[in-house]
């Protein structure tokens, strides 16, 4: 391929494909090169078949969206083969299934529970345009004030600090926006009088593949990207340096492979690769580690039962090890055998060192414990269990955050080297925001490339 422009795709996931396939399509000039850590691609994004049930080894994940015309691009990618479902999901609080979102869900609460969620809502916006209340400074502080204090106490506060493992005062509100949106205070007290109303509407409708799990769409966008003849995918490279090279361009190098490149887009998980960066970031490279996230085990259970018609239960209350606990069976019946019940728990961890404390067998037993007591399951018989670790999940948007990335994000774009995905440019990304940023991080690229072309003609 002489005369190809050469871009460098660290990392296989959802991030790095879909971007090599915006650029593939859009430059006919230039060739990728993915390279994957792992023994294939996908990032979180796999599936795996255990004992005749299917499970999304990396969570739940679904597809939705409020751009239709980005929504239907990604479903093409799955070729037909997928279900439609409109959300069927639940808050377990206190031994009650209560309608999610939790604000449109008041009904299902006793009378004095229903009656402090509304009373504090309607007092805390009556403050709020009074300009009585301080304006908040971090995530602990915005939840009571947009929500009031009932609806945060008992559902927003508890759940998230089992889910960030950490002081949510920490928390900036970079990470809020655009993810976790104001209710109407009309919904709230619509729902406590038990009419029916429907929040995070974008996602109440959602799309699964019908057979093959989440995976299935990583390998339709496998299939487009190699139909181009211009991309190759290489698996177990992990990426050990980029250099910089004297002509302006970069090296890519694994234990195995050197690769001359034009341009580099990294996804690989930005607080790990002080090492890998340091030619070009020099002594910001040290800083990367100070970057934080959580990090969850994934817990697959295989059981013979009766299973509640829900597509993901959040579980607030401490005395449950998971904090959601998705039913893949529900998602598509492919993913369980008939009369079986496939579903999948998130578990939060502190940090590396108490992910991997903990035995796939005390994961899978208290899981189970919990899911039966729970009632999710009726008449339970388990049949399989299985584990997936993953050191980086979650994102954490504290006040270090922003003083790491912002120092080297201008200089390695100066270098050609672009950052994108969750773990690449260390954002709490949606699928279909990964696949937008994608089309933009593409566009940026070429542009970047065809500056170079001009350049050189000088």
């Amino acid at each position: 391929m002489t005369g190809f422009k050469t871009i460098c795709i660290v990392g296989g996931g959802l991030s790095g494909l879909s971007t090599a396939y915006h650029i593939l399509r859009s430059d006919a000039s230039v060739k990728a090169v993915i390279l994957e850590a792992s023994d294939r691609p996908g990032g979180l994004l796999k599936s795996e078949s255990v004992g005749g049930y299917l499970f999304d080894a990396g969570g739940s994940h679904i597809l939705f969206s409020k751009d239709p015309t980005l929504l239907n691009e990604l479903l093409s990618f799955l070729n037909g083969n997928y279900v439609k479902h409109r959300r069927n999901s639940k808050v377990y609080y206190r031994g009650i299934y209560v309608k999610y979102p939790f604000e449109n869900g008041l009904g299902d609460l006793p009378p004095e529970e229903r009656f402090e969620c509304v009373w504090s809502a309607l007092e805390t916006y009556l403050k709020r345009v009074k300009g009585e209340l301080r304006r908040p400074t971090n995530f602990r502080e915005w939840l009571p004030y947009v929500f009031g204090e009932g609806i945060a106490s008992k559902y927003l506060i508890p759940y998230n600090e089992k889910i960030w493992k950490t002081d949510l005062s920490n928390i900036t509100l970079e990470w809020v926006e655009g993810r976790v949106p104001a209710p109407p205070l009309k919904d709230i007290v619509m729902s406590a009088v038990g009419m029916s109303v429907e929040g995070y509407t974008h996602q109440l409708t959602f799309y699964y593949p019908s057979r093959g799990g989440i995976e299935s769409l990583i390998r339709g966008m496998i299939g487009k990207v190699l139909k181009t003849s211009r991309a190759e995918i290489a698996a177990r490279q992990a990426v050990e340096r980029i250099l910089a090279g004297d002509d302006g361009g970069l090296t890519v190098e694994t234990r195995e492979l050197s690769l001359r490149c034009d341009a580099v887009v990294y996804t690989a998980s930005l607080r790990r690769s002080g090492g890998v960066l340091r030619d070009l970031l020099g002594e910001d490279a040290e800083g990367l580690e100070r970057l934080k996230s959580v990090p969850i085990a994934v817990v697959g259970l295989g059981v013979r039962g009766e299973v509640k018609p829900y597509h993901w239960v959040y579980l607030p209350d401490r005395e449950y090890l998971p904090h959601r606990v998705a039913v893949l069976s529900n998602y598509s019946g492919d993913n369980a055998p008939r009369g079986r019940v496939s579903l999948i728990a998130e578990v939060s961890f502190s940090n590396e060192d108490e992910l991997n404390s903990v035995s796939d067998n005390a994961l899978v037993s208290r899981v189970y414990e919990d899911v039966v007591d729970a009632g999710l399951v009726s008449s339970p018989e388990l049949e399989v269990g299985r584990v997936w670790r993953w050191s980086d999940a979650y994102v954490l948007y504290d006040g270090v955050r922003a003083s790491v990335l912002n120092p080297v994000l201008g200089r390695l774009r100066e270098r050609g080297v672009f950052l994108n995905g969750r773990f690449g440019s260390w954002e709490y990304l949606n699928m279909d925001a990964v696949y937008r940023k994608s089309f933009e991080v593409a566009n940026t690229v070429l542009k970047y490339l065809q500056s170079s072309r001009e350049a050189l003609r000088k």
